[in-house]
């Protein structure tokens, strides 16, 4: 009867402490969503109010972990409260180990995206350049993955296995991916060149080979997007705009047009001066082509015509509206020219038959 009485009390005795133990941990994250309530709704107004951005940065940093971090202190001090046999108190002692290490690595990430966002943000928003707002992701990127990686490497050695041993696998591992992954890698570096250099920027018109030609929306550190014409998109490897000639359409000033004109054989010289006169008229007229620099010229005897050369250039004004300046220059052309009656040739061939 003693002994069963005993074993009530011990039992009575490790429910109390169980239940002391789960109302320990539930106050601590009681008090972590308070102080988190008190990050957002207090701290981060009054930050928001001062100079410095010091105090901002900090509440950005600690609105997230804190409520963790409340966590793995109230654990660490609860844990005295079970009886624990040593097998178990080992393994909540490497919990604790992760959950700090963990803890640890989300401080650090919550720093850098504090960084970022209340320093070089602004910072590269004053800058005429695009390369910053480019390269400010990438930055982002790397750096997480190095405080994950070196989070992992810490867990790991804390756990007790070989560091140097899983340090040299992954050595050899990343030769392996790297020679595996030859194309990531080129479109990968392909994508910081073209930030780097500068070639093109998000909203130009671009000629990539023969058969690209469009407008472009997204570059990426992989590919690159561009709209055609047709309003479809084409995602080109950053390695392939690398190694081709590409032409930034948007930076010309102006651009060149040549056209011939096959006026009949019969045309006399007064009425081919006067076709040169008509045409620098039309030239001078048309809103979107330049009106101080132009050349219309009688350039050859053709097989069945007299042909006028007429050089003339489209301003960037002009070049908004490319098919509609050419429309009118060349219905004003065709006007004049049937008023003057100055006739087009058309291909002809005559044929002497000797008798």
């Amino acid at each position: 009867m003693a002994i069963l009485e005993q074993g009530m009390l011990t039992v009575s005795v490790g429910v109390y402490n169980f239940l002391l133990f789960a109302g320990l941990i539930a106050a601590a994250m009681l008090a972590g969503k308070l102080v988190t309530w008190t990050s957002k709704n207090i701290l981060k107004k009054f930050a928001a109010k001062t100079k410095t951005k010091a105090d901002d940065l900090l509440v950005s940093v600690l609105e997230g972990p804190i409520i963790f971090t409340v966590f793995i202190i109230s654990l660490y001090f609860a844990r005295g409260i079970l009886d624990l046999s040593a097998r178990w108190s080992s393994l909540l002692d490497k919990a604790l180990i992760i959950l700090v290490i963990v803890n640890a690595a989300w401080y650090l990430l919550r720093f850098l995206d504090g960084v970022i966002e209340h320093y070089l943000r602004p910072l590269t928003a004053k800058t005429e350049t695009e390369l910053d707002g480019h390269l400010l992701p990438v930055i982002r990127r790397i750096l997480s993955i190095l405080i994950v990686l070196i989070a992992a490497i810490i867990l790991v050695d804390r756990l007790g296995f070989n560091v140097s041993g899983l340090v040299a696998g992954l050595g050899i591992g990343g030769l392996a991916f790297a020679l595996a992954a030859q194309d990531l890698l080129g479109n990968f570096f392909g994508g910081l060149a073209i930030i780097t250099d500068k070639p093109f920027k998000v909203g130009d018109r671009v000629k990539i080979g023969t058969d690209v030609d469009g407008f472009v929306r997204e570059i990426g550190l992989r590919t690159t997007r561009i709209e055609t014409f047709g309003g479809t998109m084409i995602v080109i490897p950053n390695r392939k705009i690398a190694d081709t000639i590409l032409e930034d359409v948007s930076t010309e000033k102006k651009r060149r047009r040549l056209i011939t004109l096959n006026l009949e054989y019969g045309t006399s010289v007064q009425k081919l001066e006067l076709a040169k006169k008509l045409v620098i008229k039309n030239i001078k007229n048309v809103d979107g082509l330049d009106h101080d620099v132009y050349s219309v010229t009688f350039s050859a005897f053709g097989p069945s015509s007299l042909d006028l050369n007429v050089i003339f250039w489209i301003t960037k004004k002009g070049i908004d509206r490319y098919w509609d300046v050419h429309d009118e220059l060349f219905t004003g052309i065709k006007r004049d020219f049937e008023k003057a009656k100055i006739q087009f040739a058309y291909p002809t061939q005559t044929v002497h038959v000797r008798k």
